[in-house]
């Protein structure tokens, strides 16, 4: 509906730096396409899907899985159009834009695991091997990946809007719903935690 196909998108070999960057730049003309949604301008809602539109899918694909992101994607983009007139002009369009990715995700996820707890009742149960016991020979990198991942639900989710998809505290309070202090709270005790965790693993491995 929006931009290119996804087919398009990934047979694409002529993105550069300078394109992923300009797509992130908090400089980005938010406030006008937010204007332009509101007039029902078709063009500024694909100039806002081409821009957001891979740090969206990252999200998304955390959320539930790539395959389903694109979907996922695909549809907060169709929410955006459908409430186009009453979108808040004081709201961050990309931290709105974040919460219908969200909100699609997590009704995806519940959508899926009642078809997973339906295909169960069917099939003998299978379990891949856990997180920890792959952890020993993992590299530094992936073992960060599963810190992260044993943090808290709400401090994970805020650090990663803060670290992976660079939204500042007030986009991710808009998101999540929470105080922008919350958003602070949350960020600082995943920071520390996480390097608590890198200093004991250095003193282990000297």
């Amino acid at each position: 509906m929006y931009g290119h196909t996804r087919e398009e998108r990934e047979n694409r070999t002529d993105t550069t730096d300078t394109d992923r960057d300009w797509q992130m730049d908090e400089h980005a003309p938010f406030d006008e396409w937010s204007r332009r949604l509101r007039a029902s301008d078709r063009d500024a809602c694909t100039e806002l899907f081409d821009a957001l539109h891979d740090p969206l899918l990252h999200y998304a694909a955390r959320l539930t899985n790539e395959e389903t992101a694109y979907d996922v994607v695909q549809e907060a983009f169709v929410s955006l159009w459908q409430m186009r007139a009453s979108i808040d002009p004081d709201r961050s369009l990309r931290a709105l834009l974040y919460t219908l990715v969200r909100n699609e995700a997590l009704n995806e996820r519940r959508t899926m695991r009642r078809r997973e707890d339906r295909h169960a009742e069917y099939s003998p149960s299978t379990h891949p091997p856990s997180p920890a016991d792959r952890l020993e020979t993992q590299v530094l990198r992936d073992r960060f990946r599963q810190w992260i991942e044993d943090l808290p639900e709400r401090q994970r989710e805020a650090f990663r809007l803060s670290r992976f998809d660079d939204l500042t505290h007030e986009e991710i309070a808009d998101v999540m719903g929470i105080a922008t202090r919350t958003v602070t709270n949350h960020v600082t005790q995943a920071l520390q935690t996480l390097r608590e965790r890198l200093d004991a693993y250095r003193s282990t491995s000297e």
